[in-house]
Order: structure tokens, then C-alpha cells, then sequence
């Protein structure tokens, strides 16, 4: 009996268990394998690999050396896709778009939308003409596809052709624009909540929401008509039926957005959209011999830490007034200043600065010793400097980075300069106040502990949820938003009906009020004219 008694207990016991992904293989396209994009991406698929999947990513032949020869990446797959250009072509294109940097705003997003489109839609169809391709993608279960290329959305369609069962997750390494949360089934309401680029808050008067819309129908026209435009030509080409690509990822899977509530503003999400904002995050690493001792040579005062991201580490060939004007202010600070530089002006620097060609970014972020962050506003680096508590000075210079600095400003980590107002005083100034005000440090002391106070890391999360839906699949979780007409969503044939009912009950009201008065008045009247006759 007591035999018995134990079998059963071990049959509900496995019985228990959680239905269990066996070695998943996972596609990754993250734009061309180059920047930021690949390095949040590259987060969850470490992530992934290590819970037992294969990963593979899709990736550039312009960056694949690059990144196969880091170890940290060697345990991921490539599929190399090649361009109808030299890759030193390809290359040259990102930094062009960092050249656009100080230049005006409005200008700068249209020749970046131009220049991406015309270039990544030509690299899309080049990778789509490959004959082999379309078998090389047997055997994946699941894609996991960042939203900046949307030649992953000509990919989905080869897939569906083929009629492979693939779970679908499309990523945002940005904060979301109105595009992709409507996509989703998320509401947007522009009251509140600000679209990407315009650098809004959450709290906005009159004429910031009448900004907050137009921006949003300038995006939308622009994105259909400039952007996405060539990847539907792309589609007939290849025989799929017209693609709108907006309106495409309203069936995925999946939808993961690289934001976390304790520094981004807050927004309504469907159930199918997962925050797993701070992937690129982790405990700080110990410094080289020789950094470690300029950053111990600080003493009290301490270390800023100031990049301008990859490609404006080149900054002194692009910009060398620029650099100049950096220098006259850092000399000015008590602080010891580490600058990403890759190449060093003909003069001397500072004696408190050191240039470096690349910085261990989240290790000095982590670093007791670190006082502030000066950087041009990437949503990798918000996030870093938010999970070690350290106050923030941003100079927004292209694209989400305004986004990212009004959340900045708003939530109280930091200050914005703005970019074509830079000089030595206003860089001087605004990092005196960033480390001698304890309001930024004490916000974001706070924001860290909010950061850390979670029950998994970001891109553990993302991988949890990527299991799930190769598991169950995402259909469950899909908001039913996208399956009605504009009309039905916004309710708009409930209130002409409401309308025509109000007004037919007070035109019935109205009229018959009307025919009584008047009933009345006659009677009246004709009682009135009886008594004058008979007096």
C-alpha cells in the first residue's frame, strides 16, 4: 500500500512538471548586427542559450568579423547576408547618420528616413534574391525581429509560404512610438503619451498635444510613404500579396519593448507586451590596472564619465571646435573626466581627462567613484545609468534621443543641454549642478533600487516570454483592438446612434411641446373672443 501510495506521488508529481521547450533554434535579425540594436538583442539571446536554445542571428557581412571574433558572442550561430555595395560602403552609412548629429532636428529626420530607406531597402532585396535563403530558414521555431528593418516582415512571409509554424516577437529597442503600441493592441492616447523623436513629456499643454498629434501624423505619412514604401514594392516583386507594415506585427506572438515603468512614463500596454527595458545591465565588472588608478586618483571629488557614442567618438575629426569646447569646460571641474575619444586632437588635453578609443561603459557606471554621465541619450545607456544610480547630463543629438531626454528631465535624473546650444559655460554649468544638487543623485539612488528590486534580470524575462509563446503561442494574449474598423474602435457609430437618438427625442419633445402651446393658445384665444361676444 504504502509502495502504491508513493508511486502515485511521484506520477502527480510529474504529472506537475510545466510543459517543457526542448532545444528551441531561434532566428535574431537586430537591424545589420552593428550598434546598440545588436547589443540589447545579443542580451536575450545569451539569455536564451543559456536555458539550452540555439541562436542564431541575422546578421551583416559589413559586422560579422567584428562580432565573431568577440568572444562573448562565439556562442551564437550567423546567417551572413551580403550586400549589392562594398562593406565598407554599408558601414560608411551609419556613420553618415551620426555626421547628420548637429544638424536641425526636423531636417536631420528626413535625411536619415531617405538615406536608411534607399540603402536598407536594396540590402533587403539583395538578401531576399538569394535562392538558398529561403531553405536555410527550415527549422526555426521561432523569430524574434527588431522593428528598425522591416525587411524581418518579407522574411515572416517566406516563412508563411512555406507554412511554418514559427512563433513571431517582434522588439523595440527604443522607447515605443504610437505606431508599434496600436500595432500591438495598446492604446495611445496623445494626450499623454508623447510620439517618438519630438521629445515631449507626459504632462503637456495646449500646444504640446497639438504638436504631440501633428508629429504623429508626420510620422505615420512619412513612415508609409518614404520608409516603407520600397518594402512593399520589394513584396510584389516577390509575388506576396500588399503588406502594410505597420498593421502587420498586429498578429505577432509577441511584442517586447526595451522600457522599464521606473524611469519611462507611464502607459497602458496589452497583455502581449512585455517591458524588458535595462537588457544590456549587469553588475560592474572590476577596471583595468591603469584605469582603476586614474579613477582612484579622483579622490573626493570623483569621475565623469562622457561619451558621444560610437561613431562621435571620432568626434575630433568631424567637429574639432567641438572638442575644444568640451576640453575648456572639463578643465574648469574639480572631477577627473573620462572621454570616449578615439582620436586625440593636436593639443593636449586636460591633465583631470583621460581619452579612451572605447569605454567599459556599464563597469564605470557601476564604478563607487562615478558622479555623473554625459552622454547624447541612447536607451541602452539611459538604462545602465539608471540601474547604478547615477545622475545623468544628456545632449540629444538624433532620433529617440530627445525621447529619452525628457524622461530624463521629468522623472528628476538629470539635465538636458541642448545640442545647438552647446558652449564651455552652459557644459560647465550644468554638470556643477548635476553633482552638487542631491535631488539627481537622490532620484536616482531611488530609480536603482526600483531597477534591482526585480524578480528576474530584463533579458531573462525576455526569454521566459519568448519560451512561453513557442510553447502556447501568443494568440491568448492578442487584444481583439486591431480586428475593428476605425469606426468600431473609436466608437464612433455608437455615438452617431446616441446622437440621433438625443436629437430625435428632443425634436419629439421640442414638437410636441410646440403643438400643445399652440393648442393652448387657441383655446385660449377662442375662449376669450366667446366672452367678449357674449358680453
Amino acid at each position: 500500500m504504502a509502495s502504491f501510495s508513493l508511486l502515485l506521488i511521484l506520477l502527480g508529481s510529474f504529472c506537475s512538471k510545466p510543459l517543457k521547450v526542448e532545444a528551441a533554434n531561434i532566428l535574431i535579425s537586430a537591424l545589420y548586427g552593428e550598434g546598440s540594436h545588436f547589443l540589447a538583442a545579443s542580451a536575450i539571446g545569451q539569455s536564451l542559450v543559456a536555458r539550452g536554445h540555439n541562436v542564431t542571428f541575422l546578421i551583416s557581412s559589413a559586422y560579422y568579423e567584428h562580432r565573431v571574433k568577440n568572444p562573448k558572442f562565439s556562442n551564437f550561430s550567423y546567417e551572413v547576408f551580403k550586400h549589392p555595395v562594398p562593406n565598407h560602403e554599408v558601414r560608411e552609412m551609419f556613420k553618415t547618420l551620426n555626421n547628420l548629429a548637429f544638424v536641425n532636428q526636423d531636417k536631420q529626420f528626413i535625411e536619415m528616413m531617405k538615406l536608411m530607406s534607399k540603402r536598407m531597402a536594396h540590402d533587403c532585396e539583395f538578401l531576399l534574391s538569394d535562392k538558398q535563403f529561403e531553405s536555410r530558414l527550415e527549422g526555426f521555431d521561432a523569430m524574434m525581429l527588431d522593428i528598425s528593418w522591416p525587411c524581418g516582415l518579407l522574411i515572416r512571409e517566406i516563412l508563411r509560404r512555406n507554412e511554418n509554424s514559427v512563433a513571431m516577437i517582434a522588439i523595440t529597442p527604443t522607447p515605443p512610438w504610437s505606431g508599434f503600441l496600436s500595432a500591438s493592441g495598446s492604446s495611445f492616447n496623445y494626450a499623454y503619451q508623447p510620439e517618438i523623436t519630438t521629445g515631449l513629456p507626459n504632462k503637456m499643454n495646449f500646444a504640446q498635444r497639438l504638436h504631440n498629434l501633428c508629429s504623429s501624423i508626420f510620422v505615420k505619412i512619412l513612415g508609409d510613404f518614404l520608409f516603407y514604401a520600397p518594402y512593399s514594392e520589394i513584396g510584389k516583386r516577390l509575388g506576396f500579396p500588399e503588406i502594410h507594415f505597420v498593421h502587420s506585427y498586429s498578429d505577432f506572438d509577441l511584442h517586447l519593448t526595451n522600457v522599464d515603468f521606473a524611469s519611462e512614463f507611464i502607459y497602458p500596454l496589452a497583455p502581449n507586451v512585455i517591458p524588458v527595458g535595462g537588457l544590456t545591465v549587469a553588475a560592474p565588472a572590476p577596471l583595468g590596472k591603469e584605469l582603476e588608478e586614474f579613477v582612484q586618483s579622483s579622490g573626493e571629488h570623483g569621475v565623469i564619465v562622457f561619451t558621444l557614442g560610437t561613431y562621435l567618438a571620432s568626434i575630433t575629426t568631424i567637429r574639432p571646435e567641438i572638442v575644444t569646447m568640451f576640453a575648456e569646460a572639463f578643465r574648469r571641474l574639480p572631477q577627473k573626466v573620462i572621454w570616449q575619444l578615439k582620436e586625440l586632437p593636436d593639443w593636449e588635453l586636460p591633465s583631470n581627462v583621460k581619452a579612451m578609443p572605447w569605454l567599459p561603459q556599464n563597469d564605470l557606471l557601476g564604478h563607487p567613484k562615478t558622479r555623473a554621465f554625459m552622454y547624447q541619450g541612447g536607451n541602452n545607456g539611459f538604462q545602465e545609468a539608471c540601474y547604478h544610480g547615477v545622475p545623468i547630463v544628456v545632449i540629444p543629438l538624433q532620433g529617440d534621443q530627445y525621447d529619452v531626454a525628457a524622461r530624463i528631465e521629468a522623472r528628476g535624473l538629470g539635465k538636458k543641454i541642448e545640442k545647438l546650444e552647446l558652449n564651455a559655460e552652459i557644459i560647465y554649468e550644468t554638470l556643477t549642478e548635476v553633482i552638487k544638487n542631491p535631488s539627481y543623485k537622490k532620484v536616482a539612488d531611488q530609480v536603482s533600487a526600483i531597477y534591482k528590486d526585480q524578480p528576474m534580470s530584463a533579458p531573462d524575462r525576455a526569454a521566459f516570454w519568448i519560451e512561453h509563446v513557442i510553447k502556447f503561442g501568443g494568440a491568448y494574449m492578442r487584444s481583439p483592438a486591431n480586428d475593428l474598423t476605425f469606426i468600431q474602435y473609436h466608437l464612433l457609430d455608437v455615438y452617431a446612434f446616441l446622437t440621433a437618438v438625443i436629437v430625435i427625442f428632443l425634436a419629439v419633445v421640442y414638437y410636441t411641446l410646440k403643438f400643445c402651446l399652440t393648442r393652448c393658445c387657441r383655446m385660449i384665444g377662442l375662449g376669450s373672443s366667446r366672452k367678449s361676444k357674449t358680453e
